[in-house]
């Protein structure tokens, strides 16, 4: 067991870009970059289902492993045409501006398989500093890639117009299996290949 160490707690700001595909190069890693971001969360939903045993009054007496489901939840913060276009179902270039529209309903309708709008998303941290000095980076601070991530609506996404807020595009992308069965991976970006 590890040691109980509260100078190795972490602080991991970063970026996100789809499109990925060299970890060795600088962000976007050959990819987009989705710019500033505030709230990442990777979320992980999953678990276990319990067996139960009548002779023992419905109690569980074993657990069997149930499938993980992994996310990555955010807000991006730049009104640009990759984030749009990545996020929103149906959108087309403005006809005077040539900036992306956001038009619905559009060509994209309910029905509609969305695995086909997967993408390589990168978390790559930047700046991660440790609780013991608050400006040595940390090396191995963790990247996450979904190696196919679907871009989803939130249910109840809002997009703040005021004047007292930042915009901000809800973004939220669920993971799935790529060609290669790879769903997601999460550690030091020398361990991680796409």
């Amino acid at each position: 067991m590890a040691a109980d160490d509260p100078r190795r707690l972490l602080r991991v700001p970063g970026r996100l870009a789809f499109g990925c595909d060299d970890l060795t190069a600088a962000w976007p890693h050959g990819g987009t970059g989705l710019g500033s971001t505030i709230g990442v969360q990777l979320q992980s939903q999953g678990g276990s289902f319990p067996v139960t045993s009548e002779a023992m009054g419905g109690e569980p007496v074993e657990f069997i492993e149930r499938g993980q489901i992994w996310g990555l939840a955010c807000t991006l913060r730049s009104w640009v045409d990759d984030v749009l276009d990545l996020i929103f179902p149906n959108t087309s270039a403005g006809t005077t501006t040539q900036r992306q529209v956001i038009a619905d309903p559009g060509t994209v309708r309910a029905g509609n398989w969305m695995s086909g709008r997967g993408v390589v998303l990168v978390f790559t941290p930047e700046g991660a500093t440790h609780a013991k000095s608050a400006t040595a980076p940390d090396v191995d601070a963790p990247f996450a890639v979904l190696y196919r991530a679907i871009p989803l609506i939130q249910e109840s996404a809002e997009l703040r117009l005021e004047q007292d807020a930042f915009l901000g595009v809800p973004a939220l992308f669920a993971g799935i299996r790529d060609g290669s069965g790879r769903t997601i991976k999460i550690g030091p970006r020398k361990d991680i290949a796409l």
